[in-house]
Protein backbone atom coordinates (compact mmCIF):
# COMPACT_ATOMS: atom_id res chain seq x y z
CA UNK A 1 0.00 0.00 0.00
CA UNK A 2 1.66 3.46 -1.15
CA UNK A 3 0.21 6.71 0.24
CA UNK A 4 0.70 10.03 -1.74
CA UNK A 5 0.31 13.32 0.47
CA UNK A 6 0.08 16.72 -1.66
CA UNK A 7 0.82 20.06 -0.50
CA UNK A 8 -0.01 23.10 -1.93
CA UNK A 9 1.12 26.53 -0.80
CA UNK A 10 4.78 27.99 0.84
CA UNK A 11 6.39 26.52 3.52
CA UNK A 12 7.11 29.38 6.06
CA UNK A 13 8.32 29.78 9.06
CA UNK A 14 5.55 30.56 11.96
CA UNK A 15 5.84 34.16 12.87
CA UNK A 16 7.58 34.85 16.15
CA UNK A 17 6.02 36.30 19.04
CA UNK A 18 6.93 39.38 18.59
CA UNK A 19 5.52 39.57 15.00
CA UNK A 20 2.33 38.43 15.97
CA UNK A 21 1.45 40.77 19.11
CA UNK A 22 2.13 43.90 16.22
CA UNK A 23 0.08 41.81 13.64
CA UNK A 24 2.51 42.20 10.65
CA UNK A 25 5.99 40.70 10.35
CA UNK A 26 8.91 42.82 10.67
CA UNK A 27 10.86 44.20 7.48
CA UNK A 28 14.58 43.33 7.91
CA UNK A 29 17.12 45.79 7.67
CA UNK A 30 17.87 46.74 3.96
CA UNK A 31 21.62 46.49 4.49
CA UNK A 32 21.74 43.36 6.21
CA UNK A 33 19.03 41.68 3.85
CA UNK A 34 21.42 42.50 0.75
CA UNK A 35 25.02 41.45 2.25
CA UNK A 36 25.83 38.09 0.78
CA UNK A 37 26.52 35.25 3.36
CA UNK A 38 30.01 34.24 3.68
CA UNK A 39 30.85 30.92 1.95
CA UNK A 40 31.90 27.69 4.01
CA UNK A 41 35.06 27.89 2.55
CA UNK A 42 34.89 31.95 4.10
CA UNK A 43 33.91 30.93 7.09
CA UNK A 44 35.88 27.49 7.58
CA UNK A 45 38.96 30.39 7.06
CA UNK A 46 38.03 32.15 9.65
CA UNK A 47 37.75 29.57 11.95
CA UNK A 48 41.42 28.24 11.19
CA UNK A 49 42.56 32.27 11.72
CA UNK A 50 40.74 31.94 15.11
CA UNK A 51 42.08 28.48 16.47
CA UNK A 52 45.61 30.07 15.59
CA UNK A 53 44.98 32.89 17.32
CA UNK A 54 43.40 31.21 20.52
CA UNK A 55 46.35 28.75 20.32
CA UNK A 56 48.93 31.81 20.11
CA UNK A 57 47.94 33.31 23.12
CA UNK A 58 47.28 30.14 25.47
CA UNK A 59 43.50 29.70 25.41
CA UNK A 60 43.70 26.34 23.54
CA UNK A 61 46.64 24.27 23.94
CA UNK A 62 47.42 22.28 20.18
CA UNK A 63 45.03 21.09 17.81
CA UNK A 64 43.81 18.08 19.41
CA UNK A 65 42.64 20.40 22.06
CA UNK A 66 40.45 23.01 19.93
CA UNK A 67 39.37 19.60 18.11
CA UNK A 68 37.92 18.39 21.93
CA UNK A 69 36.27 21.68 22.22
CA UNK A 70 34.94 22.21 18.69
CA UNK A 71 33.40 18.70 18.56
CA UNK A 72 35.15 17.30 15.60
CA UNK A 73 37.92 15.22 14.99
CA UNK A 74 41.85 16.09 14.77
CA UNK A 75 41.89 15.30 11.76
CA UNK A 76 39.74 17.94 10.50
CA UNK A 77 40.98 20.61 12.75
CA UNK A 78 44.32 19.35 10.63
CA UNK A 79 42.08 20.30 7.11
CA UNK A 80 40.72 23.54 8.80
CA UNK A 81 44.14 24.45 9.31
CA UNK A 82 45.57 23.69 6.38
CA UNK A 83 43.43 26.69 5.12
CA UNK A 84 46.54 29.01 6.42
CA UNK A 85 49.00 27.65 4.18
CA UNK A 86 47.37 28.59 0.87
CA UNK A 87 48.75 31.64 -0.79
CA UNK A 88 47.55 35.21 0.07
CA UNK A 89 45.93 35.93 -3.25
CA UNK A 90 44.23 32.69 -3.06
CA UNK A 91 43.07 33.27 0.63
CA UNK A 92 41.65 36.40 -0.55
CA UNK A 93 39.39 35.03 -3.69
CA UNK A 94 37.28 32.61 -1.29
CA UNK A 95 37.20 35.38 1.14
CA UNK A 96 35.47 37.67 -1.53
CA UNK A 97 33.79 34.51 -2.67
CA UNK A 98 35.41 34.34 -5.91
CA UNK A 99 36.14 31.03 -7.44
CA UNK A 100 39.85 29.51 -7.58
CA UNK A 101 39.96 27.91 -11.48
CA UNK A 102 43.43 29.76 -11.63
CA UNK A 103 44.91 28.22 -8.40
Amino acid sequence: MSVTVQYRGALRRPPAPSEKAEGRPKKPNDALAAAPRPTRAARMLALAYLIERRIESGALGDYADAARRLGVTRARVAQVMDLLGLSTAAQERIVLGASLGAF
